[in-house]
């Protein structure tokens, strides 16, 4: 029972092993970061809720919109990424500190580590996207047949997802910074209220952008 439920975990916050085998080259960063940005920018653009604007519906699509949308996704993905990147790093880097002898996180450069505390953070907003996709069309479906029960089940996927992008985050980070098992709540925690912040302000932003275009 304890394999199968190691299993189901691996599969959705990924394995160890794979968070362990990160290496801090550039290319894969920037890919990650632009990827960041084209989900932020989809999120706020396809938004079907009773609070958001389907901005879908009343941008008018051309050459020079894409343009200045892809523009936006890779500003957006670059302020995502690097806001929450560095203060979660500066607090476990901080934490570690008064626990361990070594004050660089067994050795790595800053840099390095840093490098791959936003891969992470990128790779978590990827592995969900799937299930954004499946969000955003129950949540068509509930506007469009005015289903209570429709309503519901978004709710349901959309505080499933946000728990699954941090459970992963968490993950990632614990890895990286061989956390033990006694302050992973704790990290979680910290991943989950700083998302929130984030995602409330990226939203706010990616709105002003979009009202304007």
């Amino acid at each position: 029972m304890k394999l199968k439920s190691s299993t189901v975990i691996d599969f959705f916050l990924l394995k160890k092993d794979f968070y362990s085998k990160l290496n801090d080259k550039s290319m894969w960063l920037y890919i990650g970061i632009v990827l960041v940005g084209i989900r932020d920018v989809a999120f706020a653009l396809f938004g079907s809720n009773s609070s958001s604007t389907d901005y879908s519906k009343i941008i008018n699509f051309n050459i020079k919109t894409i343009g200045l949308l892809f523009l936006t996704a890779l500003a957006i993905g670059l302020v995502d990424a690097l806001c929450f990147s560095y203060p979660v790093f500066d607090i476990i880097k901080h934490f570690k500190n008064k626990n361990e002898s070594n004050s660089m996180a067994l050795g790595m450069l800053y840099s390095s580590l840093l490098t791959k505390v936003i891969k992470v953070y990128a790779i978590a907003n990827i592995i969900i996207i799937p299930f954004d996709v499946l969000n955003y069309i129950v949540a068509k479906q509930s506007l469009a047949t005015h289903s209570i029960i429709l309503s519901y089940i978004y709710l349901a996927l959309g505080i499933i997802g946000y728990f699954w992008f941090n459970g992963a985050i968490t993950r990632g980070l614990c890895v990286l910074f061989k956390l033990p098992n006694s302050v992973r709540g704790l990290v979680f925690m910290l991943v989950f209220l700083w998302n929130a912040l984030i995602s409330w302000a990226i939203s706010y932003l990616l709105n002003l952008i979009l009202v304007r275009l």
